[in-house]
């Protein structure tokens, strides 16, 4: 398709990130519509500065420094907290030794891969068992996080519905297989995988380990389990599957994305006492190789808020719903998402993929910048686009007007391409 517009900055596919995408179309005389990246809008409820406040007051009134390392194993009482919370959550017993703090989920899930992934590691049988099994559409960073620690990512495409190729797992399975990660509801298609699909993929691991003879670890990544659009809660693999880590983080559920702050629980039973404590020592070694600890403000704030305080949620559905109406009514195939605040696109047919897309949304002072589809998963999605609507519902309108004025002119541009 021949737009005759003035084509926005190329991508070079190979090796763009996330961050080139924000970069585009960014000048002064332009009032970008910003729907790319998962920077929740809301502010973080009223506890959490009331909280904040107390903590700032008590670190004054110290004789010494407050802002020291932290040298105790929880001194302010969030991994007990946390752990009592999961607790209570599931009906499991979680001990606070099982929870460790770390740099967002993105954090947590370095450290955990670094650990398991290590050939030299307590969780090393043959420095080969290295293979991780990721299901697409994937958040960006997961691939690189895998390779930077010298594991070997797997893509596991899910189906159309974007429910679990249960079938396509079992087959990609292999002997050299450490890890599955799972994420649920799920960045960037808001699929939620139901408890049947779970408990599914828990047999074949199970399966799979017996026939192998190895361990296989799921890393289950529920950052956005309290943005969901459901009555009943998110189905977790907690009660289903023992050889586990759940990762979690404040980012969404209480808007404290730049904070980076977040969390891992192992599995209670992950494995016998002393496998445990093996392992819990190797992942705070690892911990401390990455970074000496999260930041301790959000430590001592977090340590007085009740586990489970979310900010409103409820503000997000409603985005979700302009947005998702307006863009099915355009001609973009969609499938209304269970959670997160992230809508998963295929471009309407005159698109052939998103590069013929990208030169009308970036067109005029009001450009439109999104993530395009191949960030999650390569060529199997050129044609899709996601949005974030966690931003202010007059931009949201904003997004609605403009994707209406792009699919105008292409329409357009069709029409007289085929003249």
């Amino acid at each position: 398709m021949n737009t005759d517009l003035k084509i926005a900055p190329p991508l070079d596919e190979e090796n763009v990130s996330i961050y080139d995408v924000f970069r585009q179309q960014r000048s002064k005389d332009s009032h970008p519509i910003n729907l790319t990246v998962g920077n929740p809008n809301l502010p973080p409820p009223p506890e959490y500065y009331e909280a904040m406040n107390q903590v700032l007051n008590d670190i004054r009134s110290q004789e010494w420094n407050g802002h020291g390392y932290m040298v105790e194993s929880d001194p302010f009482g969030l991994c007990q907290k946390i752990a009592e919370g999961l607790t209570r959550q599931f009906d499991l017993k979680f001990d606070s030794a099982d929870i460790m703090i770390t740099v967002g989920a993105t954090g947590a899930l370095d450290i955990i891969s670094k650990t398991l992934l290590d050939p030299t590691g307590p969780c090393a049988t043959n420095p080969e068992d290295n293979e991780v099994l990721i299901m697409a559409p994937y958040f960006v960073e997961y691939i690189n996080i895998v390779e930077a620690n010298g594991g070997v990512p797997l893509v596991v495409h899910t189906n159309e519905r974007f429910s679990l190729d249960l079938d396509e797992i079992e087959k990609t399975i292999r002997p050299r297989t450490k890890m599955i990660w799972i994420n649920s509801p799920n960045n960037p298609t808001g699929t939620i995988y139901t408890a049947s699909e779970l408990v599914r993929l828990a047999e074949i691991v199970a399966q799979k380990e017996k026939q192998f003879g190895t361990r296989i670890y799921i890393i289950e990544d529920a950052v956005y389990d309290t943005i969901h659009f459901q009555h009943e809660a998110v189905p977790s693999l907690v009660n289903i599957h023992p050889r586990l880590f759940r990762v979690n983080s404040w980012s969404k559920s209480l808007s404290l994305s730049g904070e980076r702050i977040g969390y891992f629980a192992l599995h209670p039973n992950l494995g016998d006492k002393a496998e445990q404590t093996q392992l819990r020592d190797a992942l705070f070694l690892s911990m401390r190789m990455r970074v000496v600890h999260a930041p301790l403000l959000q430590h001592r704030i977090l340590a007085k808020l009740p586990f489970g305080l979310t900010t409103n949620m409820t503000y997000y559905q409603r985005n979700i719903d302009t947005l998702y109406q307006c863009i099915k009514s355009l001609g973009f195939t969609v499938v209304a998402p269970q959670g997160t605040f992230y809508l998963w696109c295929v471009l309407p047919s005159q698109f052939r993929d998103e590069s013929e897309f990208r030169p009308l949304a970036m067109a005029g002072n009001d450009p439109l910048l999104y993530l395009p589809g191949f960030l999650f998963g390569g060529n199997n999605y050129r044609r899709c686009v996601r949005f974030s609507a966690c931003v202010a519902h007059d931009e949201i309108e904003r997004a609605c007007k403009k994707l209406a004025q792009i699919i105008t002119k292409s329409q357009q541009i069709f029409k007289t391409n085929l003249i």
